[in-house]
């Protein structure tokens, strides 16, 4: 594939083709968005709506952000104009704790970040939305990691699990 689009409008560009494409019919669509990482590269038109912030790391680093939030933004939207909202398990996740100092970010009031043990290594955003079966606004206390997952997924599905696993199914 030659893509020639920022990875993370492509990303959306197709997330969303897809959505349309499978409107109806159960679907499953894993969005793996690469931002906010390295390499550290804003598109153009937002490096320009950051454009007062003087520090450059800063600058990409902000453009990317907001990307993403636009792109997790048309995504959700879609979901809703296609009727699919209440009857779509969505889940936001990421797969390590932020960003190195030398992209000028801070995990404070978090100790380190990724590549470590601390909590700046590990603790990650994870939310979930499923209108009309997960009430809004619910708080998770307990530690989790992405192998509940597959336990959650399972549970919905109804699927016999045939041997122990790691994980648990988090809806309860």
């Amino acid at each position: 594939v030659e893509e020639h689009t920022y990875l993370t409008d492509a990303i959306t560009r197709e997330s969303l083709s897809f959505i349309d494409r499978n409107a109806k019919v159960p679907f499953f669509l894993y969005v793996p968005y690469n931002a906010v990482h390295s390499p550290m590269q804003g598109a153009d038109a937002y490096m320009k709506k950051f454009a007062h912030i003087e520090d450059i790391q800063r600058r990409i680093f902000a453009a990317m952000l907001a990307n993403l939030d636009d792109s997790v933004a048309a995504v959700l939207a879609k979901l809703r104009e296609t009727e699919l909202e209440e009857n779509t398990l969505v889940i936001f996740l990421s797969d390590n704790g932020g960003p190195t100092r030398e992209l000028t970010s801070s995990n404070a009031p978090l100790r380190s970040g990724k590549g470590s043990v601390y909590e700046g290594g590990l603790r990650v955003p994870f939310m979930m939305q499923w209108k009309g079966t997960l009430p809004k606004g619910n708080l998770y206390l307990n530690p989790i990691i992405s192998l509940d997952l597959f336990a959650t997924a399972a549970a919905i599905a109804d699927a016999p699990v045939k041997r122990p696993i790691d994980g648990v199914n988090l809806l309860p």
